[in-house]
């Protein structure tokens, strides 16, 4: 069964993408991540959603997670943090969510697919920084009071990272699917014209 590019309806002509493609889509993912870049603007949850999408069922939940885990193996050993965080277990959960939820509607409509799409970021800060008011500290560098005015400003203190949330997660899912789309439409071969003896 072949996969949906962009936000069309099904179309089980089209090819699935190339495992190159894909590879290089892991690629920039990775050095994305490694480079500097503004704040939170990133293409994780994009890929999470591109390979629920795209990917073939048995490659589109463990791929994002695994680029996702090694990336952060790189990161914190370049800026001498502890190889583990397990509270970035919270963060791993949301995006295999966010896979979960593209691979679920992949073969549906645009609408659905668009609704993911668009709430995907939102989705990400109000699971990511529930994690962060159960096991991380505050502004002032004490933890967050476990009750609901605690959460309400660790959700206050998120806010402004969600704007690169919201903006790499779109962007980025429109520049995949772009690519994918380019990249894997059928190419046309022009017709000879024929001429009678």
């Amino acid at each position: 069964m072949t996969r949906l590019h962009g936000f069309c309806h099904p179309d089980r002509s089209q090819p699935r993408p190339a495992m190159p493609l894909i590879l290089a889509l892991v690629a920039a993912m990775v050095a994305f991540r490694l480079f500097p870049h503004p704040e939170n603007f990133a293409p994780i949850g994009a890929f999470a959603l591109i390979a629920g999408f795209h990917l073939g069922k048995r490659h589109a939940l463990w791929v994002p997670l695994a680029v996702l885990f090694v990336s952060d193996l790189v990161l914190n050993h370049w800026y001498g943090y502890a190889a583990f965080h397990w509270p970035r277990l919270i963060d791993w959960t949301a995006f295999l969510l966010i896979g979960l939820g593209a691979l679920a509607i992949r073969e549906r409509s645009w609408k659905p697919r668009l609704a993911l799409t668009i709430a995907t970021p939102f989705f990400f800060y109000l699971v990511s920084n529930f994690g962060v008011w159960l096991t991380g500290l505050n502004l002032a560098g004490v933890p967050y009071a476990k009750n609901p005015a605690g959460l309400a400003e660790c959700y206050a203190a998120g806010l402004p990272f969600l704007r690169g949330t919201v903006l790499g997660d779109w962007g980025f899912v429109a520049l995949f699917t772009l690519v994918l789309h380019l990249a894997t439409r059928p190419t046309r071969v022009p017709a000879v014209a024929s001429t009678q003896p």
